[in-house]
């Protein structure tokens, strides 16, 4: 899966508002109590393309929101951890589904869950569950796919560690 981030050029010509509500800037920038925002997620081709096998052609792509929102101290107490299985509470997606027979609005939740030893992340799961809107021999092999495929855990993994590796740099 691919996830879509503002870049720091598209985020200079954000409102305030929109910078804000930015991903980015809640992790990054911004000291508030709770972190809340949402972004787009969008399939890589081969993550489609395996999908679509699994589900016998059934499925052809989606469009996801994820909102995020979280206490910041969860985030703070994880950075500080050296060794630490991290697991956030359930953040609601929303997604429209393409599949063979039209579209279909689902949603799910994602629980990640990040292994931390020696101050980086080591294993990664973004723990889909909660499925609802499409029946359940389309959800399961979904779910299965994204809990267990290797791009999206590596994806995860890069994500925390440079996340883990900045605040590192900051406090220094």
């Amino acid at each position: 899966m691919f996830l879509v981030q503002a870049t720091a050029s598209a985020r200079a010509d954000q409102t305030p508002a929109q910078q804000e509500a930015d991903c980015w800037v809640q992790f990054m920038e911004s000291n508030s109590k709770e972190i809340a925002c949402a972004f787009p997620a969008l399939m890589e081709e081969k993550d489609r393309a395996s999908i679509a096998k699994l589900t016998r052609e059934l499925f052809k792509d989606a469009s996801c929101q994820i909102t995020i929102k979280l206490e910041r101290a969860l985030i703070e107490d994880a950075v500080k951890t050296p060794d630490l299985l991290f697991v956030t509470p359930p953040q609601p997606v929303t997604c429209e589904v393409k599949t063979s027979r039209g579209d279909v609005p689902m949603a799910f939740t994602f629980t990640p869950k990040i292994e931390i030893k020696g101050g980086k992340a080591v294993k990664a799961s973004p723990g889909m569950g909660n499925v609802t809107g499409v029946n359940s021999w389309l959800a399961w092999p979904v779910v299965a796919y994204v809990n267990s495929a290797g791009s999206i855990q590596d994806v995860m993994l890069r994500v925390v560690n440079a996340y883990l590796e900045r605040k590192r740099m900051a406090a220094k």
